[in-house]
């Protein structure tokens, strides 16, 4: 049985017309249905949405999971290299928590003859590369943190109008199906950006040849679906709402806010694990090295095998038994047991099974999470790019919190206490979605 959206909040019915933000004033060119009144998303889309999304994932993860390391360990030294990654990695987070939201605003707000969508998809698809030429080629740390930056605005400007396409093309009750999809194309990226990585001997083509293969994808995708087009230009952005880019108001939409918090908190457990397990591996299981690499190929392998296998099923099940928030909760806790078990992890196969179970936890959170969120936007699609990408800010902010508060951590307690203090802000945030109402 599919979802009811159901309004969530007495203080903003849909009698009352209330939205997110005022800006939405514009409308959508004849022959463009709003998404509710479809009965299927188009299949090129079907196929050529998550294939898109999983490239763009591939090019910038491919950075963030080895090649920043490699880079920062290779023009510093042994006892500065935490500090220095923790630096490129947290700004980096930064400018990506803000941009993703910002350009998703000015999506929302785009009347190109192209469509909504399609201009941010390529331009930014392609500025994100030329950064990973930048960052191949760095000879220092501001060099590094510079090509970094650029990267998550290229690319998050394109993965915020990939994913405001999906409330654009298809009706709710296939929303968990489409997001179970858009769930895999994470881990996919993550395997892909780990398979490149250990082909090659050096940063530049660690992180040039996924980045190319992910923008060819992502620019084939944006010239198959028929966009939405804006046919009244919207009123000039003033100071306020460039601001409103970054949040919603969680009293008018409390069920909004609590579902931001709980992937927040979430994210900060993953993030933990996944941002220092090439020096986890060197330094607490004093792994040699040359072998680093291959062993986080082999760790993204296992874990997204567990999230390709729950993120299809997670979606669809939610979608016939029409009920997201106990399988958020669920699988929520099912990554942070893998956290968990990495944690105190004494050799590389435990790592390898807390890798395996993090996996399948993180599969069908990252889908149900997505059908949840997309069942608790207003009605007006007009905010739709600009919403999600406060979303997105739940999910990049951790990356930036975490290497702040990750060096004194280590210092104290080493990288268990890091992984451990993740895992139970998780598992408080897994509770966290018993509060959200109007949906199951």
């Amino acid at each position: 049985m599919a979802v009811k959206t159901i309004p969530q909040d007495s203080e903003a019915s849909p009698a009352s017309g209330t939205q997110i933000s005022s800006t939405s004033t514009s409308t959508i060119a004849p022959g463009t249905p709003p998404a509710a009144a479809q009965t299927k998303a188009p299949r090129a889309y079907v196929i050529g949405m998550p294939i898109a999304s999983a490239g763009l994932w591939m090019a910038v993860l491919a950075p963030a999971l080895v090649v920043l390391a490699i880079k920062v360990s290779e023009i510093t030294t042994p006892d500065t290299r935490a500090g220095a990654l923790s630096l490129v990695a947290g700004v980096g987070a930064l400018v990506a928590l803000l941009a993703n939201p910002f350009f998703g605003r000015l999506s929302d707000r785009t009347t190109s003859r192209f469509g909504m969508r399609k201009p941010w998809i390529v331009g930014g698809s392609l500025l994100g590369l030329a950064s990973l030429f930048l960052l191949g080629s760095a000879t220092g740390v501001a060099g590094v943190l510079v090509a970094w930056v650029i990267a998550q605005l290229g690319f998050n400007a394109a993965l915020a109008a990939l994913v405001a396409t999906l409330p654009d093309q298809a009706a709710p009750a296939e929303r968990g199906r489409l997001s179970g999809l858009i769930g895999m194309t994470l881990p996919i990226g993550l395997v892909a950006a780990a398979f490149f990585a250990q082909m090659f001997d050096n940063a530049l083509q660690m992180a040039v040849v996924p980045g190319i293969v992910g923008t060819a994808v992502a620019i084939a995708f944006a010239f198959t679906f028929k966009d939405r087009v804006l046919t009244e230009k919207p009123a000039p952005l003033n100071l306020k709402e460039i601001l409103g880019s970054f949040y919603f108001n969680p009293r008018l939409y409390p069920g909004l806010g609590w579902a931001w918090l709980t992937k927040f908190m979430v994210y900060i457990g993953y993030c933990a694990g996944l941002l220092y397990l090439p020096y986890f591996f060197t330094d607490h299981l004093h792994v040699a090295e040359s072998q680093v690499t291959s062993l986080v190929f082999q760790a993204t392998l296992v874990s997204s095998a567990g999230t390709v296998a729950t993120s299809l099923a997670g979606g669809w099940i939610s979608d016939r038994i029409g009920k997201r928030k106990g399988m958020v909760i669920i699988s929520a806790l099912i990554m942070m047991v893998g956290l968990i078990v990495i944690a105190t992890s004494s050799t590389t196969g435990q790592v390898l099974v807390g890798q395996a179970i993090a996996g399948l936890g993180l599969g069908c959170f990252s889908a149900v999470d997505v059908a949840l969120i997309t069942d608790l936007l207003p009605g007006s699609q007009g905010d739709n790019a600009k919403t999600f990408g406060v979303f997105n800010i739940a999910q990049a902010l951790p990356q930036s919190l975490v290497p702040a508060v990750a060096f004194p951590v280590i210092a104290f307690g080493g990288y268990p206490a890091l992984f451990l203090g993740g895992a139970a802000i998780g598992i408080i945030g897994a509770v966290l979605v018993i509060r959200i109402k109007g949906v199951k």
